[in-house]
């Protein structure tokens, strides 16, 4: 019942609308017909009078343009919405990469880093980090606030990968997995 009814409002809603839309083509033809313009060009002029006057107001659909909101469970769920971010964060001006690509790389490294017993942010695992990781990569990673060039972020990721990749080694004498 709820269904004949909304199809019944719509059609009435309809047919009220295009009854005003006709009445307002014949008002202004009418209108600029009296001025002094031939009926065809009357009607057509009247016709887009009728257009932009109903054009001015907008259509209520999608009113809600604003970006989710941070707390938004939805935002973050979803392998989709996962790569369409890091794609977008890949995609910088002046061949540079975004700042948030290059703080997730850092958050990644410090944890493989920490499974073979080195802290990144530790001086005293400095040589060791750098020798893990390569000079290139390390500076891109042990500076997560700058923009590194593209190249040098995928160094930085290959570099990354290799740690993960590898078997984890004993750890140093002095470094953080040693004092476990």
């Amino acid at each position: 019942m709820t269904g004949r009814r909304r199809t019944r409002r719509r059609r009435w809603w309809t047919g009220q609308v295009l009854a005003i839309s006709v009445a307002g083509l014949l008002g202004w033809g009418v209108l600029l017909w009296i001025v002094g313009l031939d009926v065809v060009h009357a009607l057509a002029l009247g016709a887009v009078l009728v257009a932009l006057i109903g054009l001015r107001r907008a259509p209520t659909v999608n009113t809600d343009q604003a970006w989710p909101d941070p707390g938004d469970s939805r935002s973050d769920a979803g392998a989709r919405r996962e790569v369409a971010r890091l794609s977008w964060s890949m995609q910088g001006y002046e061949s540079r990469v975004q700042r948030q690509s290059v703080r997730r790389l850092h958050e990644i490294a410090v944890y493989r880093l920490g499974e073979r017993g080195l802290d990144l942010d530790d001086p005293r695992d400095y040589l060791a980090c750098l020798s893990a990781l390569g000079e290139r990569a390390y500076q891109v990673i042990s500076e997560p606030d700058e923009r590194p060039l593209y190249a040098d972020f995928v160094a930085a990721v290959a570099a990354v990968e290799k740690i993960g990749a590898e078997t984890s080694g004993t750890a140093r004498p002095g470094s953080r997995g040693d004092r476990r």
